[in-house]
């Protein structure tokens, strides 16, 4: 479980929430970080994040899979 609630940034350098991410993930339709950093820019600046934004990508994708989502 992410350590992060919706309205925490995750990413500061791109000013970005868990819930900018989580919604990226799933508007876009993004399944890995190479997709996420793409769209959203999360860990490519400092790579602090990555580890964080990594956890909250796979957690999405687990809701996916299992149909929670």
């Amino acid at each position: 479980m992410s350590k992060f609630e919706d309205r925490d940034f995750v990413c500061k350098h791109m000013m970005l929430r868990k819930q900018d991410i989580v919604k990226a993930i799933h508007e876009l339709k993004l399944k890995n970080m190479d997709d996420v950093q793409d769209e959203t820019g999360a860990a490519t600046i400092c790579g602090a994040c990555y580890d964080d934004v990594e956890e909250i990508l796979h957690e999405e994708l687990k809701k996916q899979k299992e149909g929670e989502v």
